[in-house]
This record gives structure tokens, sequence and C-alpha cells, in this order.
């Protein structure tokens, strides 16, 4: 097994990263294209819309349901005497 010099290290980190970035590039290319043809559906979009709605529904029932609530910590009363 040969030892590779810190050129080919550097080589091979480079090329892996510009791969990389290269391939997410056009996946997020590709992920985009699909969004906007399921979106053109309106069957799609109303169901992601309902989705939302009834999420946003249920988020917001939480947030305002009286449930067990957080108690912050109580502060400390300065001595008024210093």
């Amino acid at each position: 097994m040969t030892r590779r010099t810190a050129l080919e290290r550097i080589v091979d980190e480079r090329v892996g990263q510009t791969l990389v970035g290269s391939v997410s590039v056009t996946i997020d290319r590709i992920a985009e294209e699909i969004a906007r043809e399921a979106l053109a559906d309106d069957t799609f979009r109303r169901m992601i819309r309902e989705l939302v709605r009834l999420r946003s529904r249920e988020l917001l029932d939480d947030l305002l349901s009286n449930g067990p609530s957080r108690k912050l910590p109580r502060r400390r009363r300065r001595d008024s005497r210093r």
C-alpha cells in the first residue's frame, strides 16, 4: 500500500467536494422541477392546502390550550438596603 502525497490528498478532497456540490445543485434543480409539476396539479395543490390548513389549526389549538404551562423561574428580589 503506497502512501498518498499531500498533493494527492488535496486533489482527492477538492474533487470530492466539487463533485458533491455539483450533484447537490443538480438534485436541487430536479426537486424544484418535480415540485413545479406537482403544484401544477390542482388535486395535489388542494390536498397540500388542506394538510397545511389542518396542521396550522392543530398548532394554533395547541398554542391556545390551557394545558400544563411551564412556569418561568422566579427572579430573586434585590435587597433594597444595598
